[in-house]
């Protein structure tokens, strides 16, 4: 299924939230450049041409991933997300970093470590809109919602 989310070329984060207490469920959609090519002035004076909308649409793969516990997560607008050379991960939608600056966050910010509650990964969940950053130790158990699976 990681390989289904990583495969997308755009995903749109559609739900976050946490169905029980201490769990956070997520729900992606993927998305597709679609319409005919436009010119958008973005300030006055300056124009991106050539943009095309990038929206989904019913034939397009809609996941869930529920994460049953967690340290911490954090959801960022994608706006304000910068590139970072010292962070380390595997994946394009779907996130493990083995170094990232979340990760050092929540272990200056918590008294969670590999010994208690367990091995602790950080994943995050990268859309055109947001980014979700988890950090726990329980994998989160991936769905395909759309279509649905057999």
């Amino acid at each position: 299924m990681r390989d289904a989310i990583n495969a997308c070329k755009y995903m749109f984060l559609r739900e976050c939230w946490e169905p029980e207490e201490n769990a956070l469920r997520v729900v992606i959609e993927e998305a597709k450049a679609d319409g005919p090519p436009e010119d958008i002035e973005v300030l006055p004076g300056k124009i991106i041409r050539g943009t095309v909308a990038i929206e989904s649409d019913p034939s397009c793969q809609m996941f869930e991933l529920l994460w049953p516990s967690y340290v911490a997560y954090c959801v960022r607008n994608e706006s304000y997300t910068s590139w970072d050379d010292e962070e380390v991960f595997e994946g394009r939608h779907f996130r493990v970093y083995s170094k990232s600056h979340f990760r050092d966050y929540v272990s200056r910010g918590t008294f969670a470590t590999d010994e208690y509650p367990g091995q602790l990964k950080h994943w995050c969940v990268v859309c055109q809109n947001h980014l979700v950053d988890v950090v726990g130790c329980n994998e989160p158990e991936l769905r395909r919602l759309r279509p649905a699976e057999p």
